[in-house]
């Protein structure tokens, strides 16, 4: 995975500081899934290779307390995802701001 390449700062406009903004946090969230996954890989690579029970509750309690660290940062990339969102301007175009009169309509982002 190659590393990005942002802007210079101060050549941005406010919209495109919030772009890169959103733009980090989602490449957070792959890193996070990528992470998540190896995690899980691990796990599996125990379990499969692994007769010692002490080596699985080890693998275990290392995993959920991964797990629970990112679940905070999640919790933190929420925050950030909702108040960078709410510095865009309004916009009567934006999906999730337009009137629907289909009953099963669902936001296009669940976590807002």
């Amino acid at each position: 995975m190659s590393l990005p390449e942002f802007p210079k700062l101060d050549d941005l406009t406010f919209e495109q500081s919030i772009n890169s903004i959103l733009t980090s946090i989602a490449m957070e969230e792959a890193a996070l899934s990528h992470i998540l996954n190896a995690e899980g890989e691990k796990i599996q690579y125990v379990l499969a290779n692994c007769a010692d029970v002490e080596d699985v509750i080890r693998t275990n309690e290392s995993v959920k307390q991964l797990i629970d660290s990112i679940s905070d940062l999640q919790l933190t990339l929420k925050s950030k995802m909702r108040l960078a969102l709410s510095h865009l301007p309004k916009d009567s175009n934006r999906p999730d701001k337009q009137k629907s009169t289909d009953r099963n309509h669902k936001s296009p982002c669940a976590c807002l």
